[in-house]
């Protein structure tokens, strides 16, 4: 479905609400139905836990609030997983007030001496990382 129309929608809901959700689920299900093979089955498992909360709710209010929290709980889901990867990506975290500076002189140079800034046309070595921490000074 490419093209929605709210207001197409408003209207069939409020002139026939068992011809509204008969729609609804179709276009659901040929969503699920044309879906890659590897969503498949998540989406079919979500659409069923919809279908039970819709089920057991008092009110269309309830009904929404409840699939909220569903979507809720697999945003939280997915937060985590990237946290994960971000984490395999960069291992070891900066302290709080760290700062990374990147050298890219083809000589080593010791962690606490200045970097400075090389002339244009200097080819340059593989970049080095050296943890930098402005002051051990806590704010007050």
């Amino acid at each position: 479905m490419t093209n929605f129309d709210f207001k197409e929608w408003a209207d069939l809901y409020q002139a026939d609400p068992e011809a509204f959700d008969a729609r609804r689920e179709a276009v659901l299900q040929n969503f699920v139905d044309n879906a890659n093979p590897e969503s498949r089955h998540s989406l079919e498992q979500t659409l069923f836990r919809i279908k039970m909360i819709r089920q057991r709710s008092k009110s269309p209010l309830q009904s929404a609030i409840e699939s909220s929290k569903l979507m809720w709980e697999s945003f939280g889901k997915l937060r985590e997983e990237v946290q994960h990867l971000e984490a395999q990506l960069d291992p070891q975290p900066l302290p709080s007030n760290g700062l990374r500076l990147i050298d890219t002189r083809k000589e080593p140079v010791e962690p606490n001496e200045s970097v400075q800034a090389e002339p244009r046309g200097i080819q340059s070595g593989k970049a080095q990382v050296y943890d930098f921490r402005a002051s051990n000074k806590r704010a007050h």
